[in-house]
């Protein structure tokens, strides 16, 4: 029974990376979009000020962490394997929303 731990925090480690790959892509997307359909400066500089603003984006999002941490749910008032199974539960349904609905 303790393999199974295992497997599910190396299943919530491959979905974390493709979900933040698509999220980072996603961001990024929303920018370029409107930046290049108006064509209010070159395509160099939209994607430099992009890449910027990503990069940026993802450094200071601690905040943000911060409120997802400890505002909604108290992880001191569960044990283990229902914490195993919480985060299991939304990494998956945040994979479905955000990779399969998007793209």
């Amino acid at each position: 029974m303790e393999n199974i731990y295992l497997y599910m925090i190396i299943a919530l480690a491959f979905l974390a990376i493709a979900d933040l790959v698509v999220g980072i892509s996603n961001d990024a997307v929303n920018f370029l979009n409107s930046a290049i359909g108006s064509k209010a400066i070159s395509f160099r500089t939209i994607m430099i000020v992009a890449s910027v603003g990503v990069a940026v984006g993802a450094i200071f999002s601690s905040g943000m962490m911060e409120v997802a941490r400890k505002g909604i749910f108290n992880p001191g008032e569960f044990m283990f394997n229902e914490i195993m199974i919480i985060f299991m539960a939304v990494m998956i349904t945040d994979i479905l929303l955000l990779d399969f609905l998007i793209l």
